[in-house]
């Protein structure tokens, strides 16, 4: 089975996950020189709550968090050819493409970074056509509006430990195709007041990936 086309693997390497993320929060360039492991997890409780009232300011002083663009990335795993086109632009490849398991630890988290963008919400849904593992060939309708209708931040960070005045007014929308299932994940750059990994001074951040969407065909 071939690799990934050239243009998906060659956005892998750690420094351009920070200079991705240093896209986020312009405020903290300074501080993406190092990396703080990012975990798939639940929605939190975190970013589940009511809309915010009055005009947002995109830092925490409101809350929940919200958002008003995005930046866009798909991938695809255990496919024979995989086209996910959005805001009129292909993100796929024409490539056979490896399985998840294939992946050297911490790859699958590398590739997971959004770089097509900004964009506001939303454009509207993703068309996608894949042949999945065995061969069927499949096509789905992704429609990230109804995903993220509430515009709510999906975060693993208590308020109370979210750096002050910086703007997080938007995150990563991602769709992953994997063999005859489609997910969709999220991730937020967000400040903290204090270093994630002790002793790293560059650690003042998480960046979580969070699913927020799974669907089988």
């Amino acid at each position: 089975m071939r690799s990934l086309s050239s243009h998906v693997f060659s956005s892998i390497l750690p420094r351009g996950r920070r200079n991705a993320m240093a896209m986020a929060v312009v405020a903290f360039v300074q501080m993406i020189s190092g990396c703080h492991p990012a975990m798939t997890s639940p929605v939190s409780q975190n970013a589940v709550a009511s809309a915010v009232d009055g005009p947002a300011s995109g830092t925490v002083a409101d809350w929940p968090l919200t958002f008003e663009r995005h930046l866009f990335g798909a991938v695809c795993f255990d496919t024979h050819g995989c086209s996910v086109r959005y805001d009129g632009r292909e993100h796929g490849t024409t490539a056979d493409t490896p399985p998840v398991s294939s992946l050297p630890p911490g790859r699958f988290d590398a590739l997971m970074i959004a770089r097509y963008g900004d964009l506001p919400n939303f454009p509207g849904p993703a068309q996608l056509r894949w042949r999945a593992k065995d061969g069927a060939e499949l096509t789905a309708e992704v429609d990230l509006g109804e995903i993220f209708g509430d515009s709510l931040i999906r975060h693993e960070v208590p308020r109370e430990d979210i750096a002050e005045g910086v703007s997080m007014g938007f995150t990563h929308v991602l769709i992953e195709v994997n063999d005859r299932t489609v997910n969709v994940y999220t991730r937020t750059l967000i400040p903290t007041k204090r270093e994630q990994v002790p002793g790293n001074k560059h650690s003042q951040f998480r960046d979580d990936l969070i699913k927020v969407h799974s669907r089988s065909y």
